[in-house]
């Protein structure tokens, strides 16, 4: 039976899961690790409290209410780099501490900054619950990504459909 890619009982994990246990860390020794990481599979990667992804250009499977329910509640750590790792950790903080919460989307034009907000915005709607105003307030911020994607939407050298 193959390894589920998070499956803590996999014996060849590619690269490290946190670039800071690179032991001399420089550009070429974290552009192996994701090269590396990437041919196996595995898109995100972090360095310390910073996830990184990189953009596999095809479908992934691991955006399903089984890798939600993994890392709802869960420390980040406890688990492989994930966005709903980040995203859970972000949403915890804001209702325990109440205080906002901020996600930068970094990247060049198809890098996937749009697709990783999408993630972001669909675990926080799935994970928050909710009746009447909760629900009201998750179907206008999935409902306005269209509209936002709208706004300077343009062809570029890389990409013809590049979102602003």
């Amino acid at each position: 039976m193959p390894h589920h890619w998070q499956s803590k009982t996999q014996k060849n994990v590619s690269g490290v899961e946190d670039m800071v246990l690179i032991a001399k860390i420089s550009e070429d020794a974290i552009a192996e690790n994701l090269k590396r990481r990437l041919l196996d599979d595995f898109i995100y990667t972090y360095i310390g409290p910073v996830l990184i992804a990189v953009n596999p250009f095809k479908s992934m499977p691991y955006f399903t209410d089984a890798e939600l329910d993994m890392y709802q509640g869960a420390a980040v750590y406890e688990n492989p780099p994930h966005i709903y790792a980040l995203t859970d950790n972000m949403y915890r903080n804001m209702l325990i501490e109440g205080d906002n919460q901020c996600v930068i989307i970094s990247g060049e034009s198809g890098a996937g900054k749009t697709v990783s907000a999408k993630y972001i915005m669909t675990y926080i709607t799935k994970v928050s619950g909710g009746s009447g105003d909760i629900q009201r307030i998750k179907s206008v911020i999935l409902e306005s990504n269209p509209l936002l994607e709208a706004f300077g939407n343009a062809k570029t050298v890389r990409n013809n459909n590049s979102s602003r």
